[in-house]
């Protein structure tokens, strides 16, 4: 059984199954359980807004003169350029999965502030048909799965996002035969479902050109530990040795380790020690448990390797020994970081000074 995808006119994508289908949706147009025969998106314009879009796109697959019943979807993306098409089978399971992306409105659940205003335009769409009968549970289960694929799916992609605030999705099956009964992530359907996802959101969002890539400063940011804070740990152990006054020293410091978020070498080294502090925290450093990595033991000494070796990358030997120094000292919001990030910036903060007194 093949789908089909194509574009009737120049805002509208058309997607049609191979025989009438049962479905679950969150659709603007024929949600809940249903049975259609296919999906309609229409695109509309970025600042678009309607108290009821389910008439303009009921308009629309009038216009179309559709035979038989579609959902309806929207989005402000180019549909053209997003809409992303993957195919997958195993065992004699097929499943066709199609997405749109527009990640503008890209939020983490539960942030969106309560009767305020709407963010601005952006949606992720998710089409998904299995070739083979779902009951009720599966069908509902096939939307837990496609919901953790595409929050993965983002999460590699660098959002601190689950989603969108207006997402969609609809599952959609044959109705007849032998049903599956189950859908999620370690079934062989939802694995299936799962990688199509993954790998076809992934691809939209690139064609979109919104994949996001985080520097070192965004990704401390996150865990809490701004530009501004390290700037303050920085000047707590400051020795002046000129006429550079301490104003002075911040505003140098503030632009030398913006210069070396770009860095990529140095991006790396944080990234992994971020990473190995994740790990760590969650009891996944093989022969550490999460106790004993909270108390830093002495005989880890993958925290102080790279903090060398961050230091060293900066200013050479004086940054390794100046990083040394806040390690042993940890002012300010060093004091209040794991096992990895304390030594992670300490050596940023040890080595940009280190390099400040050596330039000034």
């Amino acid at each position: 059984m093949r789908v089909n995808v194509s574009f009737p006119d120049g805002n509208c994508a058309l997607i049609t199954f191979p025989v009438r289908c049962r479905a679950i949706s969150s659709a603007v147009l024929e949600p809940g359980i249903t049975e259609i025969d296919g999906v309609l998106i229409l695109q509309v314009p970025i600042d678009y807004s309607s108290d009821a879009p389910e008439e303009d796109l009921t308009r629309a697959v009038e216009k179309l003169k559709l035979n038989g019943k579609f959902a309806g979807l929207m989005t402000a993306a180019n549909l053209r350029k997003v809409l992303t098409v993957k195919h997958l089978s195993s065992d004699g399971i097929g499943v066709t999965v199609i997405v749109t992306a527009g990640t503008s409105n890209a939020l983490v659940a539960g942030d969106a502030p309560v009767g305020g205003r709407l963010r601005p335009a952006g949606t992720i769409n998710v089409v998904a048909f299995v070739d083979k009968p779902l009951t009720d549970e599966g069908l509902v289960g096939a939307v837990i799965t496609v919901t953790e694929a595409k929050c993965i799916a983002l999460r590699n992609l660098g959002f601190d996002a689950g989603g969108t605030s207006s997402d969609a999705v609809v599952i959609a099956c044959p109705n007849g035969g032998e049903k599956l009964r189950y859908a999620g992530p370690a079934t062989k359907v939802g694995a299936l479902i799962s990688r199509a996802v993954r790998d076809a959101l992934t691809e939209s969002i690139f064609k979109a050109g919104e994949a996001k890539s985080k520097n070192f400063l965004d990704k401390l940011r996150e865990r809490g530990v701004s530009l501004e804070d390290m700037a303050r740990a920085a000047l707590a152990l400051h020795v002046p040795h000129s006429e550079t006054g301490s104003e002075e020293v911040e505003r140098l410091f503030i632009e030398e380790m913006n210069k070396l978020a770009g860095d990529v070498n140095l991006n790396a080294l944080v990234s992994s020690a971020i990473h190995l502090e994740d790990l760590g925290s969650s009891g996944k450093i093989h022969g550490l448990s999460v106790e004993e990595f909270r108390r830093d033991p002495v005989h880890i000494l993958a925290d102080e390797i790279i903090g060398m070796a961050i230091a060293d990358y900066i200013a050479g030997t004086r940054g390794v020994f100046n990083y040394v120094r806040y390690d042993r000292k940890k002012p300010g919001i060093i004091s209040s970081l794991g096992p990895f990030l304390d030594d992670v910036v300490a050596s940023l903060v040890g080595g940009v000074m280190s390099k400040i007194y050596s330039e000034g």
